[in-house]
């Protein structure tokens, strides 16, 4: 069984104008998410920030998520990932104390590893607990790609349930789902203007960053994938695309931050190095979100 299927939004993280974490804020944020109805809530992903965080505070945003999603029907997962193993052993840990659904492992960055190192990366994560882990690859933040034949190996584990393929190659997802077809595996877009495509290929859904801005249309989209209503399903991602596509004209989650200030949810702050986005890019995304919701979706 999938660990969810549909939507699970990759929480940012607010903070206040002094670059505190707006502790408040995120458990607003949280609120909204369930409410706009999506199957999962991503703690401390990339998209979270955690690369400027303290561990500490990691564990705390996980304790309150759960505290959030307690009484919901929405699974929780947290990132666990480093580029040290035992780092993201001790992130594991603590995510099995708090009871979290499962964990979400990016590929090692900067130190980065060969390829059978990354085999014995996640899977000592993985022996760790007996928490349901997805690997995430996303190569064009940390320089390194799984290679399809490391997947497969992956897949065999009992505990590592899933990959978060933000490759945005098309031609990988499909050679990643061939490959585990026979594999109790599953694939989550992590790209949102892959969300489409993923899932008519057998993907069970998407790991999303639009789904901070538009919690409900995400999961609409994904539930006329799951019900077959691909008419729908195509109006709804071609009507999505420029604003997913504009998400990312700066560096993640500056956009993203951006367009919750602009709808007057939270402050657009994010911690140095990263810096708040220039006026013409936060003027290109307000033009795209204005016509997506001039749509009355």
């Amino acid at each position: 069984m999938a660990l969810f299927e549909g939507s699970a939004v990759a929480l940012v993280l607010p903070m206040h104008e002094n670059g505190e974490i707006d502790f408040e804020g995120f458990r607003q944020h949280i609120r909204r998410m369930i409410s706009g109805g999506v199957k999962a809530l991503l703690v401390n992903g990339t998209t979270g920030e955690t690369a400027t965080i303290d561990i500490e505070d990691e564990f705390k945003l996980i304790d309150i998520t759960m505290e959030e999603a307690k009484g919901h029907d929405v699974k929780v997962i947290s990132g666990a990932g480093s580029n040290d193993t035992r780092t993201a052993i001790k992130k594991a840990l603590y995510c099995k104390k708090a009871g979290v659904d499962g964990i979400l492992v990016v590929t090692p960055y900067y130190n980065k590893t060969s390829q059978e190192g990354l085999y014995r990366h996640f899977t000592a994560i993985a022996d760790t607990t007996d928490l349901p882990m997805i690997v995430y690859n996303v190569p064009g933040r940390t320089g390194l790609n799984i290679c399809v034949d490391i997947v497969k190996r992956l897949a065999k584990h009992p505990r590592i349930v899933a990959i978060k393929d933000a490759t945005d190659d098309i031609s990988y997802a499909m050679q990643v789902l061939s490959a585990t077809r026979d594999d109790d595996f599953d694939v989550y877009s992590g790209c949102d203007d892959n969300i489409l495509p993923l899932m008519a290929a057998g993907a069970k859904g998407v790991i999303s960053v639009l789904s901070n801005v538009y919690p409900r249309e995400c999961q609409l989209l994904c539930d006329y994938i799951l019900n077959n209503d691909y008419a729908k399903a195509r109006e709804l991602a071609y009507d999505l695309e420029p604003v997913s596509r504009n998400l990312f004209i700066d560096v993640n989650p500056i956009m993203p931050k951006a367009a919750l200030a602009y709808k007057g949810l939270m402050k657009p702050t994010v911690r140095l190095p990263l810096i708040e986005t220039c006026p013409d890019k936060l003027a290109t995304l307000i033009t795209t979100m204005e016509i997506f919701e001039s749509k009355g979706y």
